[in-house]
C-alpha cells in the first residue's frame, strides 16, 4: 500500500512539473493581445496584484512583461530575475517608448525612462569607467567570494540604489512640457520598482490616457518599444558616451590584465551585455 502511495505521489509530482514546463513554454517573446488590469491595482513596485503571472518573457531583454489597461490607465509590469540583468536595468533605466500612430519609431514616440540612478560625471579612460561600475556593483566582486555571496551583496546595493530614485524621465507628454518629474507628481505618472528577497528586480507603471492622447472610447493600435539602456559613460564636459565607447576602457580587463576587481573572471558580469542597450517592439490596443 505504502508502495503504491509513493508511485502516485511521485506521478503527481512529475505531472505538476511538466504542467509547470508547458505552462512556460507557451509564454511568448513579445506579448499578443490586449489585457484587463488587475481591480484595485496599487502602483507601488510590489508583485502583488500580479501574482507573478506574466503574458510574455522576451529572450532579448531577459524580462517577463504584461502590458494591460483599465478604464483610466496603461499599465507595464517588468520582472527580472537575474541579477547581472538587474544591474543592466539600474545602469540605464527602462526606457518605455509609445508611438500611438502605430509606427515603430522611437524618435516620434512618447518616452518614459525609470528608474534613473544618479551617478557623478566621471573622467574618461579605463579608471573612469571603473568607478562607475564600481558604483553598479557595490565595489566589484572580490575574487574569494562566491557567486552566492557576489550576487547577495549586488541585491543590497541594488536596493540602496533603488531606495534612492526620486525622479522620471518623460518626454512627449501632452499634459506636461517638463522632461524629469518627481515620481510623487501630480500628473498621474506612476513608476516604482523593488528588489524583493529571491534577488528579483520588480517594475510597476501606470500612465493615463489623457496623457498619451489614446482613449479607451475610440481605441486603435498603438505601437511600444521596451529599451534596457544599459550603462552609458558620462564624460565631465556633459557629453554622453556611447557604449561602445565606455567598453573600450574594459579591453583589457576582458583578458584579466590590470582588472582589479572588475574583470569578469571575478565580477561575474559580462561588460559588453552591461553597456549594450536591448529592445523590442510590440503592439497593443486598448482593451
Amino acid at each position: 500500500m505504502k508502495s503504491i502511495f509513493l508511485k502516485i505521489t511521485a506521478n503527481t509530482l512529475l505531472l505538476a512539473g511538466f504542467c509547470m514546463t508547458v505552462q512556460a513554454q507557451k509564454l511568448k517573446d513579445v506579448q499578443e493581445g490586449s489585457i484587463t488590469a488587475p481591480t484595485n491595482i496599487k502602483v507601488d513596485g510590489r508583485n502583488t496584484e500580479w501574482n507573478d503571472t506574466f503574458q510574455a518573457e522576451n529572450k532579448r531583454t531577459n524580462i517577463f512583461y504584461t502590458i494591460s489597461n483599465d478604464d483610466k490607465n496603461l499599465y507595464l509590469v517588468i520582472k527580472s530575475t537575474d541579477v547581472a540583468n538587474n544591474s543592466k536595468i539600474l545602469a540605464g533605466g527602462i526606457t518605455l517608448a509609445i508611438n500611438t500612430e502605430g509606427k515603430k519609431k522611437e524618435k516620434e514616440s512618447i518616452t518614459l525612462t525609470y528608474p534613473l540612478i544618479s551617478r557623478p560625471a566621471q573622467g574618461g579612460g579605463q579608471g573612469g569607467g571603473r568607478r562607475q561600475m564600481g558604483a553598479i556593483m557595490g565595489g566589484g566582486g572580490g575574487g574569494t567570494q562566491t557567486s552566492e555571496q557576489r550576487d547577495s551583496m549586488m541585491a543590497v546595493m541594488q536596493k540602496r540604489q533603488l531606495s534612492q530614485v526620486k525622479e522620471i524621465k518623460i518626454s512627449g507628454f501632452k499634459k506636461t512640457t517638463d522632461t524629469l518629474i518627481s515620481v510623487y507628481n501630480d500628473l498621474g505618472i506612476k513608476a516604482f520598482a523593488s528588489i524583493g528577497n529571491d534577488k528579483a528586480f520588480f517594475y510597476e507603471l501606470a500612465i493615463p490616457f489623457e496623457e498619451l492622447g489614446i482613449s479607451k472610447d475610440a481605441p486603435k493600435e498603438f505601437a511600444y518599444n521596451i529599451k534596457l539602456n544599459g550603462l552609458q559613460f558620462q564624460r565631465p564636459d556633459g557629453g554622453g558616451g556611447d557604449g561602445d565607447g565606455g567598453r573600450g576602457g574594459f579591453a583589457g580587463n576582458r583578458g584579466g590584465g590590470g582588472g582589479g576587481n572588475f574583470g569578469p573572471r571575478r565580477s561575474g558580469i559580462d561588460f559588453q551585455a552591461l553597456t549594450s542597450p536591448t529592445d523590442f517592439w510590440g503592439k497593443y490596443i486598448l482593451k
